[in-house]
């Protein structure tokens, strides 16, 4: 099915379950439990939504449901996420478009060609789908050109003491007045860093290696038979970044505490 809005017998736009759920990607079943859920004991919802079948690939009749505008909102609310923003425009776009044609066709001659105009709608929405598959591949591929490619292994930059700028936890915690302690479990709780057991050292999270956050430190020992020791330490950018996490939780615990006071 390329169109995803259609006219009905009254003249108003309208779509069905089985586009919904092609167009973002869930199962048909799920989409007609949803739509079950809205309109249970609310005849105000029911009246948008109306129980229809269709026949499958392998022609068995299915149950199916046409909705107008009100209703596909409603639906649609419960969709998240980003490709799901996106598809919710489409159909916006779709309904939009659909209203214009139809005042336009009421308000030209009856001796104008209809098939015609049924044409240039279906090729004017199949372009917009194929627009909107084209954008979606290039996000992909943009995604995946911020990847590191998937034989490469991320690690921070190695520098020995004195080499550059930067901050260890006990230097920061110090600046704000708390413990190292309490300062490395904050950035665990937000996880920013972890602990590995195996080197008995603080890692940066994997989503944040190569933003320039931290430096490895490495220590070389006076004794040659000792191995070198490592430690992960904060550039100037990355102190920055903890001291933005902190004041976002403060503002947050702010804010939950005028809501309570407030009740």
């Amino acid at each position: 099915m390329t169109d995803i809005v259609f006219q009905g017998s009254e003249g108003q736009p309208l779509t069905n379950s089985v586009l919904v759920a092609e167009k973002f990607g869930k199962k048909h079943y799920n989409v007609i439990q949803a739509i079950k859920k809205l309109t249970i004991e609310n005849s105000i919802v029911k009246n948008m939504f109306v129980e229809t079948t269709y026949l499958s690939g392998k022609q068995q009749e299915q149950p199916m449901y046409i909705m107008n505008r009100d209703g596909f909102t409603l639906l649609a609310m419960g969709f998240t996420g980003q490709k799901a923003l996106q598809f919710k425009l489409d159909y916006i776009d779709a309904f939009n478009k659909m209203e214009q044609t139809i005042r336009s066709t009421r308000s030209l001659p009856s001796s104008v060609d209809t098939t015609m105009l049924k044409q240039l709608m279906e090729t004017t929405q199949a372009m917009a789908a194929q627009i909107s598959r084209m954008q979606e591949e290039l996000n992909r591929q943009r995604d995946m050109l911020l990847l590191p490619p998937a034989n490469v292994i991320v690690e921070e930059p190695r520098i020995s003491p004195r080499q550059r700028k930067y901050y260890t936890v006990k230097q920061m915690a110090k600046e704000l007045h708390t413990d190292s302690r309490l300062l490395n479990d904050f950035l665990e709780y937000m996880e920013i860093q972890e602990y590995d057991r195996d080197k008995q050292r603080w890692m940066l999270n994997q989503s944040l290696i190569g933003l320039g956050y931290t430096y490895t430190v490495v220590y070389e020992p006076v004794n040659p038979d000792e191995e070198p020791r490592e430690y992960m330490v904060w550039t100037p950018k990355g102190k920055e970044y903890i001291n933005e996490k902190i004041n976002e939780e403060r503002r947050k615990y702010q804010e939950n505490r005028k809501k309570e006071n407030s009740l």
